[in-house]
């Protein structure tokens, strides 16, 4: 799937968003495996990483922000 400029845009101005959220709540930041995230991690037949750890997510949300 290719995104669009536009997209990607948007989708980077989201991401930093949460980076920021993430940095101001710090260790209060509360991840919580929904039941849509465990239907897509179970689609994919293993856990989604990010989601057991803070520090993770924000691995997982730099790197993605790199992709973009």
């Amino acid at each position: 799937m290719e995104f669009t400029e536009q997209e990607k845009a948007v989708l980077k101005t989201l991401i930093k968003k949460e980076q920021e959220e993430i940095k101001k709540e710090g260790e209060k930041l509360m991840i919580v495996n929904s039941p849509f995230l465990s239907l897509v991690s179970r689609l994919q037949s293993k856990d989604l990483e990010f989601m057991r750890d803070v520090k993770l997510y924000q691995n997982f949300l730099e790197q993605l922000l790199r992709r973009l």
